[in-house]
């Protein structure tokens, strides 16, 4: 069974998690303030962004643009796949449109149906990975300053 961007309004809803359904964009935005974790702005939030693409078959949280890629975009992206084999269900994909990374989490809802416990673990683990991989690259968003990542062994 399919899901669709209602039912994932209605979970989070059901978790009190404030969020916003863009529906031009076909997306719910989930703004989470963050400990370490800054965005390429500066700021010491996490914008995530759940979608159902593949007509609701898939559940997908990202953060888009959520690292930029440095001075060294393949030290940068080695870095954070590095981090994403230590980070379970986290993955990362590079954006060379936008020369960010982007963070993402997915699952298969083709059969099923999904739940709350398991969108909401999705939320989670996307805001403690960008905690983790903040610090990864040295503390810093790599869009802000001076912040670079450590070299690559």
């Amino acid at each position: 069974m399919a899901v669709s961007l209602r039912t994932c309004a209605e979970l989070l809803a059901a978790e009190r998690v404030r969020h916003h359904v863009d529906l031009e964009e076909h997306v719910i935005r989930v703004v989470l303030v963050t400990r370490e974790y800054r965005n390429l702005r500066d700021e010491k939030l996490a914008i995530l962004q759940v979608a159902v693409p593949d007509e609701g078959r898939r559940c997908r949280v990202t953060i888009e643009r959520a690292f930029a890629v440095g001075a060294d975009a393949a030290a940068t992206c080695l870095e954070l796949c590095r981090a994403a084999a230590d980070t379970p269900t986290v993955g990362v994909e590079f954006d060379a449109d936008f020369d960010n990374l982007r963070m993402v989490v997915e699952t298969v809802v083709e059969d099923g149906d999904l739940s709350r416990r398991q969108l909401i673990s999705m939320v989670d683990a996307l805001k403690e990975a960008a905690e983790i991989w903040h610090a990864v690259l040295g503390g810093t968003c790599l869009g802000v300053g001076a912040g670079r990542p450590r070299a690559a062994s």
